[in-house]
Protein backbone atom coordinates (compact mmCIF):
# COMPACT_ATOMS: atom_id res chain seq x y z
CA UNK A 1 0.00 0.00 0.00
CA UNK A 2 3.00 2.36 0.16
CA UNK A 3 3.13 2.50 -3.66
CA UNK A 4 -0.31 4.04 -3.63
CA UNK A 5 -2.50 4.53 -6.70
CA UNK A 6 -5.46 5.98 -4.79
CA UNK A 7 -7.30 8.59 -6.85
CA UNK A 8 -10.41 9.16 -4.74
CA UNK A 9 -10.45 9.50 -0.94
CA UNK A 10 -13.77 9.68 0.92
CA UNK A 11 -13.59 10.85 4.53
CA UNK A 12 -16.24 10.47 7.18
CA UNK A 13 -16.50 13.61 9.34
CA UNK A 14 -17.62 12.92 12.92
CA UNK A 15 -15.04 10.80 14.70
CA UNK A 16 -12.79 10.79 11.63
CA UNK A 17 -11.80 14.02 9.89
CA UNK A 18 -13.19 16.28 12.63
CA UNK A 19 -11.99 16.33 16.20
CA UNK A 20 -14.51 16.54 19.02
CA UNK A 21 -14.70 20.34 18.68
CA UNK A 22 -15.46 20.20 14.92
CA UNK A 23 -11.96 21.30 13.97
CA UNK A 24 -9.45 19.73 11.59
CA UNK A 25 -5.94 19.52 13.00
CA UNK A 26 -3.22 21.49 11.16
CA UNK A 27 -1.27 18.33 10.35
CA UNK A 28 -4.39 16.77 8.82
CA UNK A 29 -5.09 19.90 6.75
CA UNK A 30 -1.52 19.73 5.46
CA UNK A 31 -1.96 16.07 4.55
CA UNK A 32 -5.19 16.77 2.67
CA UNK A 33 -3.55 19.64 0.78
CA UNK A 34 -0.62 17.45 -0.20
CA UNK A 35 -2.90 14.69 -1.47
CA UNK A 36 -5.00 17.15 -3.46
CA UNK A 37 -1.84 18.61 -5.04
CA UNK A 38 -0.95 15.08 -6.13
CA UNK A 39 -4.29 14.83 -7.95
CA UNK A 40 -6.31 12.84 -5.41
CA UNK A 41 -10.01 13.75 -5.32
CA UNK A 42 -10.72 14.27 -1.61
CA UNK A 43 -14.32 14.59 -0.44
CA UNK A 44 -16.34 14.48 2.78
CA UNK A 45 -18.66 11.48 3.10
CA UNK A 46 -21.06 12.20 5.93
CA UNK A 47 -24.36 11.34 7.48
CA UNK A 48 -25.03 15.07 7.76
CA UNK A 49 -27.16 16.93 5.26
CA UNK A 50 -25.46 19.42 2.94
CA UNK A 51 -26.41 22.43 5.08
CA UNK A 52 -24.58 20.89 8.05
CA UNK A 53 -21.30 20.44 6.16
CA UNK A 54 -18.87 22.35 8.40
CA UNK A 55 -17.34 25.52 7.02
CA UNK A 56 -13.87 24.22 7.86
CA UNK A 57 -14.50 21.31 5.48
CA UNK A 58 -16.10 23.32 2.67
CA UNK A 59 -13.20 25.79 2.87
CA UNK A 60 -10.49 23.20 2.15
CA UNK A 61 -8.90 24.29 -1.15
CA UNK A 62 -9.57 21.74 -3.86
CA UNK A 63 -12.54 20.02 -2.21
CA UNK A 64 -15.35 20.11 -4.77
CA UNK A 65 -17.60 17.12 -4.11
CA UNK A 66 -19.60 16.11 -1.03
CA UNK A 67 -21.41 12.88 -0.21
CA UNK A 68 -24.19 13.65 2.28
CA UNK A 69 -27.14 12.11 4.13
CA UNK A 70 -25.43 8.70 4.37
CA UNK A 71 -25.19 8.52 0.59
CA UNK A 72 -28.68 9.73 -0.32
CA UNK A 73 -27.09 12.62 -2.22
CA UNK A 74 -23.80 13.52 -3.88
CA UNK A 75 -23.11 17.16 -4.76
CA UNK A 76 -20.81 19.09 -7.04
CA UNK A 77 -20.18 22.24 -5.02
CA UNK A 78 -18.56 24.12 -7.90
CA UNK A 79 -15.93 26.81 -7.53
CA UNK A 80 -17.33 28.26 -4.30
CA UNK A 81 -18.19 25.36 -1.99
CA UNK A 82 -18.96 27.60 0.99
CA UNK A 83 -21.55 29.51 -1.04
CA UNK A 84 -23.04 26.22 -2.26
CA UNK A 85 -23.41 24.94 1.29
CA UNK A 86 -24.97 28.22 2.46
CA UNK A 87 -27.60 27.88 -0.28
CA UNK A 88 -29.19 25.20 1.89
CA UNK A 89 -29.03 27.15 5.17
CA UNK A 90 -32.32 27.92 6.85
CA UNK A 91 -30.99 31.46 7.37
CA UNK A 92 -28.15 32.05 4.88
CA UNK A 93 -27.52 35.63 5.99
CA UNK A 94 -25.81 38.28 3.86
CA UNK A 95 -22.98 36.08 2.56
CA UNK A 96 -23.18 34.95 -1.08
CA UNK A 97 -24.89 31.72 -2.06
CA UNK A 98 -24.43 29.55 -5.14
CA UNK A 99 -26.54 26.66 -6.38
CA UNK A 100 -24.78 23.28 -6.15
CA UNK A 101 -25.35 20.53 -8.71
CA UNK A 102 -26.85 17.34 -7.35
CA UNK A 103 -25.07 14.50 -9.14
CA UNK A 104 -26.93 11.69 -7.38
CA UNK A 105 -30.00 11.51 -5.16
CA UNK A 106 -32.04 8.63 -3.77
CA UNK A 107 -34.94 9.56 -1.46
CA UNK A 108 -37.29 7.38 0.54
CA UNK A 109 -40.58 6.53 -1.21
CA UNK A 110 -43.40 8.54 0.34
CA UNK A 111 -45.20 5.59 1.96
CA UNK A 112 -41.95 4.24 3.37
CA UNK A 113 -41.14 7.65 4.78
CA UNK A 114 -44.56 7.82 6.42
CA UNK A 115 -43.99 4.48 8.14
CA UNK A 116 -40.59 5.61 9.44
CA UNK A 117 -41.99 8.93 10.67
CA UNK A 118 -44.91 7.22 12.43
CA UNK A 119 -42.54 4.93 14.31
CA UNK A 120 -40.01 7.56 15.37
CA UNK A 121 -42.72 9.97 16.54
CA UNK A 122 -43.58 7.47 19.26
CA UNK A 123 -40.29 8.15 21.06
CA UNK A 124 -38.85 11.07 22.93
CA UNK A 125 -35.64 12.43 21.49
CA UNK A 126 -34.21 14.64 18.79
CA UNK A 127 -35.95 13.78 15.51
CA UNK A 128 -34.83 15.55 12.36
CA UNK A 129 -34.69 14.81 8.69
CA UNK A 130 -32.82 15.93 5.61
CA UNK A 131 -34.42 16.96 2.33
CA UNK A 132 -32.84 18.67 -0.71
CA UNK A 133 -29.70 19.28 1.31
CA UNK A 134 -31.56 20.98 4.16
CA UNK A 135 -31.43 19.90 7.80
CA UNK A 136 -34.87 20.28 9.37
CA UNK A 137 -35.42 20.54 13.12
CA UNK A 138 -37.94 21.92 15.59
CA UNK A 139 -36.99 24.42 18.34
CA UNK A 140 -37.30 21.54 20.83
CA UNK A 141 -35.03 19.40 18.64
CA UNK A 142 -32.46 22.17 18.47
CA UNK A 143 -32.49 22.50 22.27
CA UNK A 144 -32.15 18.74 22.60
CA UNK A 145 -29.19 18.84 20.22
CA UNK A 146 -27.42 21.51 22.27
CA UNK A 147 -27.99 19.53 25.47
CA UNK A 148 -26.69 16.37 23.82
CA UNK A 149 -23.53 18.13 22.66
CA UNK A 150 -22.98 19.42 26.20
CA UNK A 151 -23.23 15.89 27.59
CA UNK A 152 -20.63 14.64 25.07
CA UNK A 153 -22.24 11.19 24.98
CA UNK A 154 -22.37 11.10 21.19
CA UNK A 155 -19.46 10.59 18.80
CA UNK A 156 -20.87 13.44 16.69
CA UNK A 157 -18.75 16.59 16.76
CA UNK A 158 -20.33 19.85 17.85
CA UNK A 159 -22.22 21.78 15.19
CA UNK A 160 -22.54 25.55 15.22
CA UNK A 161 -25.98 27.10 15.51
CA UNK A 162 -25.26 29.66 12.77
CA UNK A 163 -28.38 29.50 10.64
CA UNK A 164 -27.51 26.21 8.95
CA UNK A 165 -30.58 24.42 10.33
CA UNK A 166 -34.08 24.95 8.96
CA UNK A 167 -36.03 25.29 12.20
CA UNK A 168 -39.79 24.77 11.90
CA UNK A 169 -42.43 25.02 14.63
CA UNK A 170 -43.67 21.58 13.61
CA UNK A 171 -42.05 19.14 11.17
CA UNK A 172 -45.34 17.52 10.18
CA UNK A 173 -46.64 20.11 7.65
CA UNK A 174 -43.32 20.13 5.81
CA UNK A 175 -43.23 16.36 5.86
CA UNK A 176 -46.71 16.01 4.41
CA UNK A 177 -45.81 18.41 1.59
CA UNK A 178 -42.48 16.65 0.84
CA UNK A 179 -43.02 13.03 1.95
CA UNK A 180 -41.40 11.70 -1.23
CA UNK A 181 -38.36 13.96 -0.93
CA UNK A 182 -36.81 12.85 2.36
CA UNK A 183 -33.15 11.89 2.02
CA UNK A 184 -32.68 10.64 5.56
CA UNK A 185 -34.31 10.43 8.99
CA UNK A 186 -32.06 10.79 12.01
CA UNK A 187 -33.04 10.50 15.66
CA UNK A 188 -30.94 10.79 18.81
CA UNK A 189 -32.01 9.33 22.15
CA UNK A 190 -31.07 9.78 25.79
CA UNK A 191 -29.15 6.52 25.81
CA UNK A 192 -27.56 3.93 23.53
CA UNK A 193 -29.88 1.36 25.11
CA UNK A 194 -32.97 3.08 23.74
CA UNK A 195 -31.37 3.40 20.32
CA UNK A 196 -30.71 -0.35 20.33
CA UNK A 197 -34.36 -0.94 21.23
CA UNK A 198 -35.63 1.15 18.30
CA UNK A 199 -33.14 -0.16 15.74
CA UNK A 200 -34.80 -3.54 15.01
CA UNK A 201 -38.26 -1.96 14.83
CA UNK A 202 -36.96 0.50 12.27
CA UNK A 203 -35.16 -2.22 10.32
CA UNK A 204 -38.41 -4.22 10.13
CA UNK A 205 -40.03 -1.55 7.94
CA UNK A 206 -39.87 -2.73 4.30
CA UNK A 207 -37.79 -0.60 1.95
CA UNK A 208 -35.56 0.97 4.63
CA UNK A 209 -31.80 0.91 5.09
CA UNK A 210 -30.96 1.39 8.76
CA UNK A 211 -27.67 2.25 10.41
CA UNK A 212 -26.14 4.21 13.28
CA UNK A 213 -23.80 7.15 13.05
CA UNK A 214 -23.40 7.08 16.83
CA UNK A 215 -24.33 4.59 19.57
CA UNK A 216 -27.16 6.86 20.75
CA UNK A 217 -28.88 7.36 17.39
CA UNK A 218 -30.70 5.61 14.53
CA UNK A 219 -30.64 6.66 10.88
CA UNK A 220 -32.88 5.59 8.00
CA UNK A 221 -32.53 5.98 4.24
CA UNK A 222 -34.17 4.15 1.35
CA UNK A 223 -33.15 0.51 0.89
CA UNK A 224 -29.86 0.25 -0.95
CA UNK A 225 -28.88 3.81 -0.09
CA UNK A 226 -25.65 4.09 1.84
CA UNK A 227 -22.25 5.73 1.65
CA UNK A 228 -20.84 2.81 -0.32
CA UNK A 229 -23.34 2.88 -3.19
CA UNK A 230 -23.04 6.66 -3.48
CA UNK A 231 -19.24 6.58 -3.40
CA UNK A 232 -19.08 4.04 -6.20
CA UNK A 233 -21.61 6.06 -8.20
CA UNK A 234 -19.35 9.11 -7.95
CA UNK A 235 -16.25 7.06 -8.76
CA UNK A 236 -18.03 5.80 -11.87
CA UNK A 237 -18.92 9.33 -12.97
CA UNK A 238 -15.30 10.39 -12.49
CA UNK A 239 -13.93 7.32 -14.27
CA UNK A 240 -12.02 6.09 -11.20
CA UNK A 241 -11.75 2.30 -10.70
CA UNK A 242 -12.98 0.83 -7.42
CA UNK A 243 -9.47 -0.38 -6.60
CA UNK A 244 -8.26 3.24 -6.53
CA UNK A 245 -10.92 4.38 -4.04
CA UNK A 246 -10.04 4.94 -0.37
CA UNK A 247 -12.64 5.21 2.39
CA UNK A 248 -11.84 6.38 5.92
CA UNK A 249 -14.36 6.01 8.74
CA UNK A 250 -15.07 5.01 12.33
CA UNK A 251 -18.68 3.92 12.82
CA UNK A 252 -21.50 1.72 11.55
CA UNK A 253 -22.74 4.22 8.98
CA UNK A 254 -19.31 3.88 7.33
CA UNK A 255 -19.55 0.09 7.00
CA UNK A 256 -20.90 -0.07 3.43
CA UNK A 257 -18.44 2.61 2.29
CA UNK A 258 -15.49 0.71 3.76
CA UNK A 259 -16.73 -2.54 2.21
CA UNK A 260 -17.13 -0.87 -1.20
CA UNK A 261 -13.77 0.90 -1.32
CA UNK A 262 -10.61 -0.61 -2.73
CA UNK A 263 -8.79 0.44 0.45
CA UNK A 264 -10.59 0.58 3.81
CA UNK A 265 -8.99 2.69 6.54
CA UNK A 266 -10.44 2.94 10.07
CA UNK A 267 -9.63 5.28 12.91
CA UNK A 268 -8.06 4.23 16.20
CA UNK A 269 -11.27 5.45 17.88
CA UNK A 270 -13.42 3.41 15.51
CA UNK A 271 -15.94 0.83 16.70
CA UNK A 272 -14.34 -2.64 17.04
CA UNK A 273 -16.85 -4.04 14.54
CA UNK A 274 -15.69 -1.43 12.02
CA UNK A 275 -11.99 -1.87 12.72
CA UNK A 276 -12.43 -5.52 11.74
CA UNK A 277 -13.18 -4.37 8.16
CA UNK A 278 -9.99 -2.36 7.80
CA UNK A 279 -7.01 -2.82 5.55
CA UNK A 280 -5.29 -0.29 7.79
CA UNK A 281 -6.12 1.14 11.24
CA UNK A 282 -4.62 4.39 12.48
CA UNK A 283 -2.61 4.51 15.68
CA UNK A 284 -3.85 8.03 16.41
CA UNK A 285 -7.49 9.02 16.97
CA UNK A 286 -9.56 11.84 15.47
CA UNK A 287 -8.26 14.31 18.06
CA UNK A 288 -4.62 13.54 17.30
CA UNK A 289 -4.02 13.62 13.52
CA UNK A 290 -5.40 10.16 12.75
CA UNK A 291 -6.35 11.02 9.16
CA UNK A 292 -2.96 12.63 8.54
CA UNK A 293 -1.25 9.50 9.81
CA UNK A 294 -3.29 7.33 7.45
CA UNK A 295 -2.61 9.56 4.43
CA UNK A 296 1.11 9.51 5.21
CA UNK A 297 1.23 5.73 5.67
CA UNK A 298 -0.68 5.24 2.42
CA UNK A 299 1.73 7.45 0.49
CA UNK A 300 -0.82 10.14 -0.37
CA UNK A 301 1.29 13.02 0.90
CA UNK A 302 4.56 12.20 -0.83
CA UNK A 303 6.31 11.66 2.49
Amino acid sequence: MNDCTIQLAALDLDGTLLDRTSRITPRTLDALAAAIRRGVVVLPATGRGLSALPRVVAAIPGVRYALTSNGAAVWDLGDNPLAAVRSRYGQPGPEPVAEPVCLYRRTLPAETARAVYALLEQYEGELNFFADGRTLKTPAGLAWSKARMARLLSTEAKQADDGRFTVLPDLHPYFEAHAGGIEKFCMFFDSPELAREVLPRLAAIPGVEVTQGSPDNVEATAAGVNKGSALLALAGQLGIPQAQVLAVGDSENDRKMLEAAGVAAVMANGMPSIQSLADIVSQRDCNHDGVAELFERLGLTGR
